[in-house]
C-alpha cells in the first residue's frame, strides 16, 4: 500500500466516531452481571478480556468467575449507545462533551439492572 494511501486511512480512522455508551459483560452461568461506560465500546470489551487473562482485573469477583468458568462462558453486550451529532469529530472537546453523558446512563441501568450481590459483580449500594 503506498504511503499516501496508509496516511490517508490512518487520518480517517482517527476521525471517526467509535461506538460510545453503557455495555454490560454478562456470566452466561450463573446470570451475574457487570455494567460500565466507555467512550470506545470496542476497545473496552478488549481491554477487560486482556486484564483477566492476565489475571488482573480489578473485581475480583469477576476475575474469579472467570477463572473458574472460562473466556466461553461471558458474553459483551452493548446496553446503550450515545448517538453523535452529525458534525462528530473525534476531537477532546467533542468527547468531553459526550463523557459527561455517561455517567447518568450507567446509573441509569445500574438501577435498572441491579448487579449487586448475587446478580452482579459490583458492591451494593451505600445507603
Amino acid at each position: 500500500m503506498e504511503k499516501a494511501r496508509r496516511k490517508e486511512l490512518a487520518y480517517d480512522y482517527a476521525h471517526s466516531h467509535r461506538p460510545m455508551g453503557v455495555y454490560r459483560i454478562v456470566n452466561t452461568k450463573n446470570d451475574k452481571s457487570f455494567v460500565g461506560s466507555s467512550l470506545n465500546l470496542e476497545g473496552v470489551w478488549n481491554k477487560h478480556k486482556f486484564m483477566l487473562d492476565i489475571n488482573s482485573h480489578d473485581n475480583k469477583s469477576l476475575m474469579a468467575d472467570w477463572v473458574e468458568y472460562g473466556e466461553e462462558a461471558f458474553r459483551f453486550e452493548i446496553l446503550e449507545q450515545i448517538k453523535p451529532e452529525e458534525d462528530f469529530v473525534a476531537s477532546v472537546s467533542e468527547l468531553a462533551k459526550y463523557r459527561k453523558q455517561l455517567p447518568e446512563l450507567e446509573s441509569k441501568w445500574m438501577d435498572q439492572l441491579s448487579p449487586y450481590g448475587d446478580r452482579g459483580y459490583h458492591k451494593p449500594k451505600q445507603k
